[in-house]
């Protein structure tokens, strides 16, 4: 009787053990989570399965090598949108015709076989979301799901179902019913394949976060997203900064939702109309990409073949979209910029987000064929100038942080179209004007040539470093860094400029110079700098600042830069910024007080004709009163280098709602004087 029982044990176990082979372990079943974790690139396979007849709308009926192209290109899951409606009778038992269903399961093996994950649909059922009151109709799409559900209940666990396309029609209570009554039919075959919940609507954010979530462990909420619109899906508006914001704070409302309900988020469907601007368009899709990879979403991105296509279905292969939702994480290459340097120069600029790379290489198309790789440059470059290009065509470029023993990292690419320059008239050298606040570089003044953007005692460039057939001496510093050198007395070079906001900006003009006591001033508009000196720094390579303030109106302006006197300096750039800081009275206007220095070397403190103040005191940086002298509006006083010794003063106006004045770096103009 023991030896029996041992026997019968030992059969039971080989039993249990043959029908776990069998059937396979339930336990193993994958969970939302891991699914999401594997589900990082996705597609839709729009507007084939889906028309009334496979093939009835832009595209042909699906092929087998779409599958391979997406297993290649790097997707992981595929979303294919099938519609049930023209291939299901109208009585009971609304039986699904063999033919589409056996399509159906050829096209999901496609993918399956692959490797693939797949999310199988209903998707343009606008009969049920009509008529979703009748029960008949309710009957026959229940019926639909009985049928998909039994004929896939032994695929791969990579096939998820999602039970209804942007159900826009159904009430909130409908689609909630809809999804716990379908979900329940589900699960009589298949008690734990994923499932795909979406909000009412056009299945929303909004929506998903406020649906009735089922009682269920497989589940994965999904929503839609092409804002903002129209820019999305009509390819017209704007998508900035503002738009951005908007999105993010949709994203991390869906993220919240999200963990409060241990639910993992497709995103089953976004994309940008082909309408719209190109440059923003490109970010639009990267931004989404983004986003989705922050908040650990799924993303879909659809393409349809026609005015969202990503799949360049007829020549078997991809356009530009693909390798932004496969090949550029969050540390790609970021915000890449093209701008006209000169009439046959484009400059491209990008910002690195990585410092391992082994090279950065410039891709580059100027027709529809693909991107080739164009340069090859240092990997701390980010910056390239593409120079002696032709006028009246659109240039494409991607930059990409290339690794020796690892995957590539591409920027989302940009457009620019190279206009034919018509010298002699005015024109902006990036192509708009120049920002300020920001840095404007020296070397950006505008195009139109003698006499209209600059004035230059001597028509040859002598530097040739850059805008040879300009006659600014331009000279190349290093790599990406250019100085306007040779600057002579009488000469001027004009900027357009685009002044954001009204109000007072400090101003740093860098140069570099062998000797002190060069003379210049800057214009803006109809703002007038102080007369301002340079400052020796010792070597032409290396530029310091010289600082001054201007108050400043809005909208655009010329601002000129003029030579007044030598020694010689060379020109690096400006840098200006808004002056937020007010304490104690206002500012008097940068005319109640000059200081500056003249050809001599003195010292010159000169009070405008309207100032209030009876006289000023030179004060040291402790405080401590040095020296004091009477003035009358419109006078002025001279101090000669031996009269202060080197330090760095406070020169302050007597007189009712005058304020302190700083002489800029004046430690180092005496110093410098003196030896």
């Amino acid at each position: 009787m023991y030896n029996r029982s041992i026997i019968v044990r030992r059969k039971i176990c080989l039993l249990l053990g043959f029908l776990i082979l069998a059937t396979g372990d339930l336990n193993a079943q994958i969970t939302p989570h891991q699914a999401a974790e594997l589900m990082r690139k996705g597609i839709n396979l729009g507007n084939t399965l889906e028309p009334p007849d496979e093939g009835g709308w832009n595209n042909p009926p699906a092929q087998e090598y779409y599958f391979d192209l997406y297993k290649q290109a790097g997707f992981d899951v595929v979303r294919i949108p099938v519609r049930w409606d023209e291939h299901t009778g109208y009585n009971a038992p609304y039986t699904v015709e063999k033919a589409w269903m056996d399509r159906v399961e050829h096209v999901v093996d496609w993918g399956l076989e692959r490797d693939l994950f797949i999310v199988l649909n209903t998707h343009h059922e606008e009969w049920i979301k009509a008529n979703y009151s009748n029960p008949e109709y309710r009957a026959r799409f229940d019926s639909i799901w009985s049928q998909i559900a039994f004929r896939f209940r032994d695929k791969s666990e990579k096939l998820i179902f999602e039970i209804i396309n942007e159900p826009y029609g159904l009430t909130q209570s409908q689609n909630n019913e809809l999804h716990q009554r379908v979900l329940s039919i589900i699960r009589k075959t298949n008690p734990v394949r994923l499932v795909v919940i979406q909000g009412h609507r056009w299945g929303g954010s909004d929506e998903l976060i406020t649906m009735a979530v089922p009682e269920d462990d497989y589940l994965i909420g999904s929503f839609h997203s092409y804002d903002p619109w129209p820019f999305g899906l009509e390819g017209t508006g704007s998508f900035g900064p503002a738009e951005i914001v908007a999105l993010q704070e949709k994203f991390s409302s869906v993220k919240a939702w999200s963990d409060q309900h241990n639910i993992p988020v497709l995103l089953g469907e976004f994309g940008c109309h082909r309408d719209a601007d190109y440059n923003l368009r490109m970010k639009h899709y990267k931004t989404y990409a983004d986003l989705s990879a922050t908040h650990g979403f799924i993303p879909c991105a659809w393409d349809d073949g026609g005015n969202f296509r990503i799949m360049e279905r007829q020549s078997a292969g991809w356009n530009e979209i693909k390798d932004i939702l496969v090949h550029s994480p969050l540390n790609a290459p970021a915000n890449p910029k093209c701008s006209i340097v000169r009439d046959t120069v484009i400059q491209l600029q990008w910002s690195n987000l990585t410092n391992d790379h082994d090279s950065i290489v410039i891709e580059r198309r100027v027709s529809l064929s693909g991107f080739t790789k164009y340069a090859d440059l240092s990997p701390d470059a980010n910056t390239f100038l593409d120079e002696n290009q032709v006028a009246n065509r659109y240039y494409y470029y991607r930059v990409i942080a290339t690794y020796i023993d690892s995957i590539s990292l591409y920027s989302y690419p940009v457009r620019i179209f190279l206009e034919e320059y018509i010298p002699g008239e005015r024109g902006y050298y990036l192509g708009s004007p120049l920002d300020i606040p920001g840095v404007i570089e020296a070397e950006y003044f505008d195009l139109g040539g003698e006499g209209i953007a600059y004035h230059d005692t001597d028509p040859l460039n002598m530097a040739n470093g850059l805008r040879t057939d300009e006659a600014v001496d331009i000279y190349k510093i290093s790599d990406g860094i250019y100085y306007i050198g040779n600057a002579f007395p009488g000469e001027w070079v004009e900027y357009s400029v685009e002044v954001e906001r009204a109000g007072k900006y400090d101003l740093d003009i860098y140069l570099s110079a062998l000797l002190d006591g060069g003379q210049f001033r800057v214009d803006v508009g109809e703002t007038r700098s102080d007369t301002l000196e340079s400052i020796s720094s010792g070597s032409w390579l290396q530029a310091v600042p010289v600082t001054a303030s201007m108050n400043l109106e809005a909208g655009e302006q010329v601002m000129r830069f003029s030579v007044i006197s030598e020694p010689q300096f060379q020109i690096d750039r400006f840098e200006f910024r808004l002056n937020t800081v007010s304490t104690g009275p206002p500012e008097p206007a940068h005319d109640e007080m000059s200081v500056f220095r003249d050809l001599r070397g003195d010292i010159v403190i000169r009070l405008s004709p309207s100032s209030k103040a009876s006289g000023i005191g030179i004060y040291s940086l402790s405080g401590c009163l040095v020296k004091r002298m009477n003035m009358v509006p419109g006078g002025s006083v001279c101090l000669g280098p031996s009269e202060l010794p080197p330090g760095i003063y406070i020169v302050k106006a007597v007189g009712k709602g005058i304020n302190s004045k700083v002489i800029p770096l004046f430690s180092k103009i005496l110093i410098n004087q003196n030896s």
